[in-house]
């Protein structure tokens, strides 16, 4: 497999934090499999943001960031993100208005699916607020 990559920043200042994830694509096929993220949090997560990067991906490619038990702790607000717009989706579970809480022991990854760009560079900002 060709290179891909996932550089992870943590900006832990103030009650809502964030992390952002800047990934490049495999630079063969466009794949991304599932990462581990490293950065350990503990929160109710509030809003994805996706902005595609100077090699857009391929319109409605998909973002997951699955726990251990394989659930998409994103609610699904992943689903088809635009190729050239930022967008940014409120994280909540259907029908409600309630956020979903990760716990600092968590294990979560982040897989992208649905992109056939090679090299294709995607800037994911996790959005989340302190406590449960």
């Amino acid at each position: 497999m060709a290179a891909r990559t996932m550089t992870e920043t943590h900006y832990p200042l103030g009650n809502i934090r964030k992390i952002v994830l800047d990934c490049v694509c495999d630079s063969t096929n466009g794949s991304f499999a599932a990462d581990e993220l490293t950065t350990k949090f503990e929160g109710r997560l509030l809003d994805l943001e996706t902005n595609p990067g100077s090699t857009a991906p391929t319109d409605n490619y998909d973002i997951v960031l699955d726990d251990a038990g394989g659930h998409d702790v994103l609610e699904g607000v992943g689903a088809n993100r635009h190729t050239t717009t930022t967008q940014k989706a409120a994280i909540v579970y259907s029908g409600t208005g309630t956020h979903p809480t990760v716990d600092e022991t968590d294990t979560l990854s982040l897989v992208i699916t649905n992109n056939s760009v090679n090299s294709a560079i995607i800037q994911i900002t996790l959005y989340y607020a302190l406590g449960g």
